[in-house]
């Protein structure tokens, strides 16, 4: 009986190590702003944000031409400003994160 007793403690701990493993992190969700320069058209803003969407922990994206500007929402745990600005760069442009 003392067997089966342990045996159900090792299982209960298992299953509760491997379902917090399988949890993920609590996410950390900011929006900054990103100057853009070398944008010649609509095209360019589309190709920029589609770019800026392939990163994993991007929550949401809003590249304006006009204002010269994305926006984006991103999740700190996965991604950071710096890698948005070199994803941005990589695309043929210029840019810088807007402080407020």
């Amino acid at each position: 009986m003392k067997s089966h007793s342990i045996t159900a403690l090792v299982l209960v701990y298992v299953v509760t190590a491997l379902t917090a493993a399988d949890q993920p992190a609590p996410t950390a969700n900011a929006t900054n702003q990103f100057s853009i320069t070398g944008m010649s058209c609509d095209g360019c803003a589309k190709g920029v944000a589609a770019e800026l969407k392939l990163n994993t922990g991007v929550v949401a994206v809003d590249v304006s031409f006009s204002n010269k500007l994305a926006v984006v929402t991103f999740d700190t745990n996965r991604v950071d400003s710096a890698r948005l600005v070199k994803v941005i760069e990589e695309a043929g442009y210029q840019a810088k994160v807007n402080t407020p």
